[in-house]
């Protein structure tokens, strides 16, 4: 095992003065990034839907078809993040 693997588990597993597991600074920068791009993600789904349905709208019927596909996997990707930050959530209030 590479020695920053080992340095990286190290670090995440220190406890405060008090015995409890401190927050990794890295951990803190990776939820906030996932937020971001859950919240980028759900924005993506929504465009894509209003181009769905103007496409639909306007007889272009495979082709809003096309948009509503992208737009399903967008929400299946931001329910995968939320559901990864909601266990997050869980596990910081057990601490």
């Amino acid at each position: 095992m590479p020695k920053e693997n080992t340095l990286y588990r190290t670090k995440a597993i220190q406890k405060n003065a008090s015995g409890k597991p401190s927050r990794n600074p890295c951990h803190e920068v990776l939820e906030r990034e996932l937020f971001e791009s859950l919240n980028r993600i759900e924005h993506r789904a929504e465009i894509l839907i209003a181009i769905s349905h103007t496409q639909r709208k306007s007889g272009w019927d495979e082709l809003a078809e096309a948009y509503r596909k992208q737009a399903m996997s967008s929400r299946a990707k931001a329910q995968s993040i939320r559901e990864l930050l909601a266990g997050k959530e869980s596990t910081r209030e057990e601490e």
